[in-house]
This record gives structure tokens, C-alpha cells and sequence, in this order.
């Protein structure tokens, strides 16, 4: 609904309620692909559409300015033509406000400077694991969706503390239906990037933030899955990965005498950044989630 005496920008050109509605949720995920636009509001036969609506949004060409959008190519490495990633340009940003939502941030080309690849292929696999939440939960009559919120929204809401910092990729509130349990979860995306050390300050740093009572203040709840996600090129890699942070986690458990911790941690290496979308179900329907103390039988994310 548009705010009261809050017109539009009268610079921008009329834009249509799917315009607006693409604006709304690229503000929510920051970074998003033509892909993850369409899974998030369309479907997937829908793309050549969103392409185009995309493309108008961001005046048409890559790294404009002062557009609804501002559109780059994914770096890669890799000759062609790349896959192109879209931000909330400034006047999409003047836009949103127009509709009575906060948007304070926006891309800024000559503040933020070129985004290092490793951040932006994180944030890119954070939008697709929460777009495929919010599709699991749309498809499915056994789960809602009552609360989820982005490392972007936590980051004013998390105390800060010294040491490692405690802001969560996301964290996700499902609701069974038929019982009312409620299953909050801490998201971790990890792509195998961090070592030994730098893995167990990240897990520690949640521990304390759970044990000091700032979850609860935050999140308004004492109970907590934390779900660890890993993804590889090569599924023995990932499956590698997610058995040593489950090791490691452990070590820190032992660390600090907390053994009986080890059932609030989930580990899994089902993540697929190219065939998130044609899996995603599996992250939530399906036992292949981990328990660090647990035998080698997966569990699903949404039970016991």
C-alpha cells in the first residue's frame, strides 16, 4: 500500500505494479539474478519476460546510474556473455520509500566500488536458499512462513559486540500446521572458504550470542536450529566440507563443556547454487541435514 502524500519520484517514468513489486523485493534481497526475480514472483518459463522488465528498470544497459536498477555481469572468469546480477539503484530506492516501505540503502557505484566476487557469490546463494524457502512453504499445505529476516535487516538489530560478529546470514521461522511447532533457524551459508580457526571463532561467536540472551532479545525466542549450508563444485568436496565442520563443531563444543549443544546444529553440503532452484525441496522436505554428534542417517531441517 503507497504511503500517504507519498507520490512517486516525478523524474521516473510510470511504473507498472509488477514494477513496483520487483522493486519491493530487490530491496528485501539486495542481489539478485533475472533467475532468482522470476522463482521469487514469476515462474520459470516466465524469464524472458523478467529479463525485460529487468533490463527497462536499469535504463537498458549495465552499470547505470540513478536507474530503479543498476545491472553488472557476474563476474566468472569464463569467455561469453555473462549472467547479469541487478541492485536497488537510487531512484528505485526513492520508489520503494514512495510505497511506505524503509529503504535506506541503495548501490552506490563510487562508495561501495567494485564487490569482490566471494561476497557477491555468497549474497547471490543466500537469495536463492531463502527464495527457496519461501517456495517450499508457498507449494507446501504442512509449513508457513511467519517470520524471515536478511543479514541486511539484522545487521541494525544485532548488539555489537567485540570479537567475531554474530549477524546471521538470515533467520527463518517455520510453523508446522498441524501442530503449531515452530521451527527458528539460524542460516549460515558457507562455500568452504573459511579454515579451522576462522570456522570455529564463527561457531563460537553464535554460541555466545545464543548463551547471553541477545538471541532471545532479538528474535523474541529462546529456541534455535543453527543450520549450516555448504555448497562445492564437486559433491564429494562439499560432502567432505560439511563432515569436517561438523568435527570442528564438536571440537568447540568440548571446548566449552557444552557436549549437550550439539542438537540445536545442522549441517548440510545439499547446496547447489546452479540447481538450487530444481532442488530446493530437497533442503526442506527431505532428511539431508546433519547433526555434528549424530550417526551417518540425515535428518530433515523441519523435524527431529
Amino acid at each position: 500500500m503507497r504511503a500517504k502524500n507519498a507520490p512517486k519520484p516525478s523524474f521516473l517514468p510510470p511504473l507498472s505494479p509488477t514494477e513496483e513489486e520487483i522493486l519491493k523485493v530487490m530491496s528485501t534481497y539486495r542481489y539478485m539474478t533475472a533467475v532468482d526475480v522470476a522463482y521469487s514472483l514469476f515462474s520459470p518459463a516466465s524469464l524472458t519476460y523478467v529479463r525485460s522488465i529487468l533490463t527497462r528498470l536499469a535504463g537498458g544497459d549495465d552499470y547505470k546510474e540513478r536507474e530503479c536498477l543498476y545491472r553488472f555481469p557476474k563476474p566468472s572468469g569464463k569467455a561469453g556473455n555473462p549472467q547479469r546480477c541487478f541492485t536497488l539503484g537510487s531512484a528505485g530506492r526513492e520508489v520503494v520509500r514512495s510505497l511506505g516501505l524503509p529503504a535506506g540503502w541503495y548501490y552506490r557505484p563510487g562508495k561501495t566500488g567494485r564487490l569482490q566476487s566471494s561476497y557477491l557469490n555468497h549474497q547471490l546463494l543466500l537469495t536463492r536458499f531463502v527464495v527457496c524457502a519461501r517456495r517450499f512453504v508457498r507449494e507446501s499445505r504442512d509449513f508457513s512462513l511467519v517470520d524471515v529476516r536478511l543479514c541486511y535487516e539484522l545487521e541494525a538489530q544485532i548488539a555489537r559486540r567485540e570479537g567475531e560478529t554474530v549477524v546471521p546470514d538470515a533467520w527463518l521461522h517455520v510453523e508446522r500446521v498441524a501442530d503449531r511447532e515452530r521451527f527458528p533457524i539460524l542460516v549460515e551459508i558457507d562455500r568452504g572458504s573459511e579454515y579451522q580457526e576462522r570456522l570455529k571463532t564463527h561457531v563460537k561467536g553464535r554460541l555466545e550470542f545464543i548463551r547471553s540472551g541477545e538471541y532471545a532479545r532479538v528474535f523474541g525466542t529462546p529456541a534455535v536450529i543453527i543450520a549450516y549450508a555448504t555448497t562445492g563444485r564437486v559433491q564429494e568436496h562439499a560432502e567432505t566440507r560439511r563432515k569436517t565442520m561438523c568435527a570442528w563443531t564438536m571440537e568447540v563444543l568440548q571446548e566449552l563443556n557444552i557436549m549437550s549443544w550439539a542438537g540445536i546444529f545442522r549441517f548440510t553440503s545439499a547446496l547447489d547454487y546452479t540447481r538450487l532452484y530444481e532442488q530446493g525441496q530437497e533442503l526442506f522436505a527431505r532428511p539431508v541435514w546433519y547433526r555434528p554428534d549424530g550417526p551417518s542417517t540425515p535428518l530433515p531441517l523441519l523435524g527431529s
